[in-house]
């Protein structure tokens, strides 16, 4: 058993500590709002009036608010009282504010923790839920079992700060770029005048072939391996390009399909026509 604080009862961290001490756990927890530990207060947390009096009796501290920035703000006034603790923040934020607040909480003596939660408020504590975390060397090892609480397939992924924001990045990308697919083609089917239900009805067929790509990024990025494609880059560029005029001559917005078509026609200018579409992950240009 774990002597926990957790700042921030919003949807998100009032699921972390309900968890928590559902698991058995020593939970301290406080809001700006109070009225929100209230209900954790009749779990079997204790309740606390101040961040403060939160983070002083515990080992483990859990925040969960908005921002990065936000947690700094919160921790500066206190962070005398981080030392020999470790500070698990699971807010968002870009890589530098990752750095600095990493930065903040290891001056003064804590180790960290940065946490990326991939669910609901209402997975927490799931079988199927995954929290990535970077930490300090020997984070994982002394509180993973912790987290693993929080969602059983969570993962470490390194020690370096950045990390996360940028895996967040790539990740959002990912879910995005499909809803985003979406609404664009949606866009291009107005313009012809395609019944909205059609065009969502056949949706899940390309859903289908989203698998089979997963299935073509996994076997050919990590082993950078994009020879003998079935359909190679440059048949993709081409099919782009078709794509690329029919969203122009129908008026529909066209900067989603236009950057996929530039990225695919820069490359094949590049000499690699011939590889598998993959070979965008690692084609020159992308190392900054």
């Amino acid at each position: 058993m774990a002597k926990i604080a957790v700042l921030g009862l919003g949807s998100m961290g009032a699921a972390l500590a309900a968890c928590l001490v559902r698991a058995g756990h020593e939970v301290r927890v406080w809001n700006r709002t109070a009225a929100k530990a209230e209900p954790l207060a009749e779990m079997g947390a204790t309740a606390c009036a101040t961040a403060s009096d939160a983070v002083s009796p515990s080992e483990f501290v859990l925040i969960c608010i908005k921002s990065h920035r936000d947690t700094i703000a919160l921790i500066e006034p206190i962070a005398s009282e981080l030392k020999g603790k470790m500070v698990c923040d699971m807010s968002s934020g870009d890589t530098a504010d990752a750095e600095e607040l990493v930065s903040l909480i290891t001056s003064h003596g804590a180790s960290f923790m940065l946490g990326m939660i991939n669910a609901y408020p209402s997975g927490i504590g799931g079988a199927e839920t995954t929290i990535l975390t970077v930490g300090s060397p020997g984070s994982w090892e002394r509180y993973g079992e912790v987290i693993r609480q929080l969602g059983a397939k969570s993962a470490h992924v390194g020690e370096t700060p950045t990390a996360l924001a940028a895996l967040f990045a790539g990740l959002f990308t990912v879910r995005q770029g499909f809803m985003f697919g979406m609404i664009n083609g949606a866009a291009v089917c107005q313009k012809a005048g395609i019944p909205m239900q059609v065009f969502a009805d056949q949706i899940p067929a390309s859903i289908k072939l989203v698998h089979d790509y997963y299935d073509l990024f996994a076997r050919t990025v990590p082993a950078g391996d994009f020879d003998d494609p079935e359909a190679s880059l440059k048949v993709y560029a081409l099919a782009l390009e078709d794509a690329l005029k029919t969203f122009r001559t129908l008026g529909a917005p066209h900067e989603f399909i236009q950057n996929m078509h530039d990225q695919t026609r820069a490359a094949w200018d590049a000499g690699l026509g011939d590889k598998q579409l993959t070979v965008l992950a690692t084609s020159p240009g992308r190392d900054g």
